[in-house]
């Protein structure tokens, strides 16, 4: 594809497009799924208290839902590629709500544990296989636009979640979230389910993507694919380990924000977050996956840094908001770029090793960054903003680009002047250089005269030269 169809691929609303609806829905579910993780992350603690469960047990289930995750990642996207994804998209977000609401009636924390690791686990296959179709419903020109939007209403789903799991719990006691949550899915799901204009298009998404002829047994051992799983590493460790961890331990011992402040704060920088996701979308699919991915992991990389010094408030709060603007450029260009690089029967095993490095930064990233403040702020920061600049440099040196990029134009072609000096020099560096043989019938020019004569210049009475 040329750039300049490329360029016209782009500004073709994307929801409004071929495919639009199939994108709308999974994104939506997603989203949905991702809304039920923040309805209940702020009751958790609460209701896992109220069965006797110790500070410990509850770390445990906060983890098991995590490593729940990990645990399928890779395994959906290989049986992604036998059985059909939609399916499996489907009957992941049916389990995610499931376990959701069983959740509360559960009477033991082995019991709770047990369901979080199985929620987990469901939202691992919802996600790695719905990313893969979501993938698969668009072209190297709209994909980024694609996943940004999807990360847009995550993020929207994940900041809107806590304030209706909070309300929730004041009006109807803490186990009603867990009822509650899996509604708005439930309703999602009934849509994939019974319009069958939709159910069919993903379907036919599925086997199209199956009968690909792409060629990718070796995408997933070279260095662009290594690369993008250090890239996204490192955005899980700065999601966990920095934005969630290392941001609220200097807000509060450094800054001395009340909870009600960085609550709003980070209120504010989350809205930021999902405008500038949705406004920056398909960004890459103009300038390029490698410098929009580059530039948003050194930006934030530059934020971090600043933390080490002893800020105001305000200074504080600009940190913050540049930390999240350039954490919002990347947007879902990394998983783009997976799926670039990654295709036919092997994007999805991708996705999925590429979803596990994010999810084990998600697991081990808060727990550094814990222990390193403990010892030093500077210290915290130092290995927070080493882990993003080594992916930043290893994949801007090492990976390649996927979307090509439009060439300056640089006026006429030299080559293709009429004037007989530049047919002779043309003429003279193809029988220097040849490309293929001329025809016996056409002879090279050996004269200014001869290349008069190919170039169609005929002499004129008055001495000049005119094209005829």
């Amino acid at each position: 594809m040329t750039p300049r169809q490329s360029r016209s691929d782009a500004r073709v609303p994307l929801l409004r497009g071929p495919g639009g609806e199939q994108i709308l829905a999974i994104t939506s579910v997603i989203a949905a799924v991702q809304m039920i993780w923040g309805l209940l992350a702020p009751i958790l603690p609460a209701f896992a208290g109220s069965l006797g469960v110790s500070s410990g047990q509850i770390g445990m289930l906060v983890a098991g839902f995590g490593l729940g995750r990990v645990a399928v990642n890779i395994p959906a996207g290989i049986i992604g590629r036998r059985v059909n994804r939609y399916w499996l998209f489907v009957g992941g977000a049916i389990v995610v709500v499931l376990a959701s609401a069983v959740s509360g009636f559960a009477a033991t924390f082995w019991e709770l544990l047990a369901l979080r690791v199985l929620g987990g686990m469901a939202g691992g296959v919802a996600i790695t296989t719905g990313q893969s179709l979501l993938a698969d419903s668009t072209n190297d020109q709209t994909r980024a636009r694609a996943m940004s939007v999807l990360q847009g209403f995550q993020l929207a789903g994940g900041s809107v979640g806590p304030a209706v799991g909070a309300f929730v719990a004041g009006a109807w006691g803490l186990a009603a979230p867990f009822f509650v949550s899996g509604i708005y899915c439930s309703c999602l799901v009934l849509w994939l389910l019974l319009r069958r204009p939709l159910r069919q298009g993903l379907a036919a998404v599925h086997h199209s993507a199956a009968r690909s002829s792409a060629k990718t047994a070796g995408s997933m051992a070279g260095r662009s694919f290594i690369t993008i799983c250090m890239v996204g590493f490192a955005t899980f460790y700065c999601r966990f380990g920095i934005q969630q961890t290392l941001v609220p331990l200097i807000a509060y011992q450094v800054v001395g924000l009340s909870v009600k402040q960085l609550g709003l704060a980070l209120s504010g920088i989350a809205i930021l977050n999902v405008a500038c996701a949705l406004f920056l979308a398909g960004l890459s699919d103009r300038v390029g996956r490698k410098r929009v991915i580059v530039t948003s992991l050194l930006g934030v990389a530059a934020a971090t840094f600043v933390y080490a010094f002893h800020l105001g408030t305000v200074a504080f709060l600009v940190v913050l908001a540049f930390y999240g603007i350039f954490s919002s450029i990347g947007g879902g260009t990394p998983a783009a770029y997976v799926a670039d690089i990654a295709r036919g029967p092997q994007r999805g095993p991708a996705i999925g090793i590429y979803r596990t490095c994010g999810d084990v930064a998600g697991i081990v990233g808060p727990v550094i960054v814990g222990y390193a403040v403990d010892v030093n702020l500077g210290i915290a920061v130092g290995v927070s903003v080493a882990v993003t600049v080594i992916a930043a440099a290893a994949f801007g040196v090492l990976a390649r680009e996927t979307v090509p990029l439009a060439q300056p134009s640089r006026g006429k072609d030299s080559t293709s002047s009429s004037s007989p000096e530049s047919a002779l020099r043309a003429a003279s560096a193809s029988t220097r250089h040849p490309i293929s043989p001329a025809p016996p019938s056409v002879a090279a020019p050996t004269s200014i005269a001869d290349a008069r004569r190919m170039a169609g210049v005929t002499p004129v009475d008055n001495g000049t030269s005119a094209i005829s």
